[in-house]
C-alpha cells in the first residue's frame, strides 16, 4: 500500500491525531457521556415507571371487569328471579279469574236451575188451576145437564 510507506512523514501527523482523539475522547468521557447516560438512565426509569403503572392500571381494569361480571350476574339473578315472580303472579291472576269465572258459571247454573224450577213450579201451579178451574167448569156442565 502507497500512503503507509511514507510513515515517516505521517508520523508527527498520526501522533497528533491520537492526543486529538485522546483530548476529544477524555473531553466527551468528562462532559458529554454523563449527560446522555443521565438522559438514557431517566428515559429507562420513565419506561420502568409508565410499565408499573400500565400494569396497575391493567389490574385495576382487571378488578373492574370482574366486579362488573359480578354485578352483571346479580342483575341476571334479580330479572329472573323478578320474571319468574312476575309469571307466579299471572299464574295466581289466571287462577283466581278462573275460580272466580268458574263460580260466576256455577251460581248462573244455579240461578238458571231456579229460575227454571220456579217456571215450573208456576206452570204446574197454572196447569193445576187450569185443570181445576176445567174440571169445576165441566162438573158444572155435566151437573146443569143430569
Amino acid at each position: 500500500m502507497p500512503q503507509f510507506e511514507q510513515v515517516s512523514v505521517f508520523s508527527s501527523l498520526i501522533f497528533w491525531s491520537v492526543i486529538s482523539f485522546a483530548i476529544l475522547f477524555f473531553m466527551l468521557k468528562k462532559f458529554a457521556f454523563p449527560a446522555i447516560l443521565e438522559g438514557l438512565e431517566n428515559r429507562e426509569k420513565k419506561i420502568r415507571e409508565d410499565i408499573e403503572e400500565s400494569e396497575r392500571l391493567k389490574q385495576d381494569v382487571e378488578k373492574i371487569k370482574a366486579d362488573l361480571e359480578e354485578k352483571l350476574k346479580a342483575a341476571h339473578s334479580k330479572a329472573e328471579t323478578i320474571v319468574q315472580l312476575a309469571h307466579d303472579e299471572a299464574k295466581k291472576l289466571q287462577e283466581k279469574t278462573i275460580q272466580e269465572t268458574e263460580a260466576k258459571v256455577r251460581q248462573t247454573q244455579r240461578d238458571a236451575e231456579l229460575e227454571i224450577q220456579s217456571s215450573r213450579n208456576k206452570l204446574l201451579q197454572e196447569i193445576r188451576s187450569y185443570t181445576a178451574a176445567l174440571t169445576i167448569a165441566s162438573t158444572e156442565k155435566f151437573l146443569k145437564k143430569a
